[in-house]
């Protein structure tokens, strides 16, 4: 009886150590993550505008279109990308408007028949991004 008591003692505390280690693992998982996103700063702002607007040339077609960006795209999911890449460092003066267009341009990627609509709901977030982009990214 001693040795059936001893391994059940046994897989208890290798279940209470595997769930520490999974809880370890999990904290340093959390950790990497927050540690590791990118600033928002003005600067990191600037560096991925250049960046999307450099990506954005390789694209082809003049259908969709936002300012500050200086490229046309015939694919709206081109401007997802850059917008994501955009929210991720914005400073927070200017990430609303980020996100707002983010979404517009995820809508009309989703729905191309939601154009119109959503670039003229999207026309005060475009000025704004446009101005703060021309005003800080020299």
């Amino acid at each position: 009886m001693k040795f059936e008591q001893l391994k059940k003692k046994l897989a208890k505390k290798r279940t209470i150590v595997s769930a520490g280690v999974g809880i370890v693992l999990i904290a340093i998982l959390i950790i990497a993550m927050v540690v590791s996103r990118p600033p928002r700063s003005v600067a990191a702002f600037c560096s991925t505008y250049k960046q999307e607007d450099a990506r954005l040339a390789k694209s082809y077609g003049d259908t969709y279109s936002v300012h500050p960006f200086t490229h046309s795209s015939n694919n709206p999911h081109d401007f997802v990308v850059a917008l994501s890449s955009l929210d991720a460092v914005a400073p927070k003066e200017i990430e609303p408007d980020i996100k707002t267009l983010k979404l517009l341009f995820e809508k009309i990627d989703k729905d191309p028949s939601q154009a119109l609509s959503a670039s003229l709901s999207g026309l005060g977030a475009e000025s704004s991004v446009s101005d703060w982009t021309t005003q800080h990214c020299q």
